[in-house]
């Protein structure tokens, strides 16, 4: 769970008002925040990296139009969110994901490692194994139907309520918690097939 940055209001006003030293502030705050969200919605480090500069770039094209009453950091996942989805489906049409081969290094947060067989006598090897479950938590996410894979991302991984993804997905904050109860429960059975 991610702690959610804390930019003053007068920043976001200086950012609106043009202000690029304040507008590196804000992208310096929210930068990781935006990456690893764009990371577990496209499994991709390149592609994830690339999408938080086109969201940064929007935000900064369109921020002198945010409205008074709107928070920023919802607008900001908002706007995250919906490029993830335009660059799912993007990727999704060139057959992108289909090419995962077992030769291919494992892509994570942190890097690219090689992939390798999970031996149990490997037990200094810790870190490797926790990098493979991440593996597999990431490839389970991307089996996902999309709302399915926002959903837990924001909650279980971003660490979102269910009130602040109720006002993102505008619905009812009862809906949100089926929603997210199925969504573990089919992420649940693909990462169940893919374990045996």
């Amino acid at each position: 769970m991610q702690a959610s940055p804390k930019i003053e209001k007068e920043v976001i006003d200086s950012c609106k008002a043009g202000d690029e030293k304040a507008f590196g502030e804000v992208v310096l705050a929210y930068q990781r925040r935006v990456y690893n969200i764009a990371y577990r919605m496209l499994g991709n480090k390149e592609e994830a990296k690339d999408l938080a500069q086109e969201v940064f770039l929007s935000v900064f094209e369109s921020i002198k139009n945010l409205r008074e009453e709107v928070k920023f950091e919802p607008w900001l996942i908002q706007i995250t969110v919906n490029h993830c989805r335009n660059r799912w489906k993007y990727l999704k049409r060139r057959k992108y994901f289909q090419s995962d081969s077992l030769d291919d290094p494992i892509d994570t947060e942190d890097g690219e490692i090689p992939r390798q067989v999970y031996d149990p006598s490997d037990n200094p090897e810790t870190l490797l194994e926790k990098k493979m479950i991440q593996d597999l938590i990431q490839r389970g996410l991307l089996q996902l139907k999309e709302e399915q894979r926002e959903l837990i991302v924001l909650r279980d991984l971003q660490g979102f309520s269910y009130e602040e993804i109720g006002k993102l997905f505008s619905l009812p904050e009862g809906t949100v918690k089926s929603k997210i109860h199925r969504a573990r429960m089919d992420l649940k059975e693909q990462l169940e097939r893919m374990t045996h």
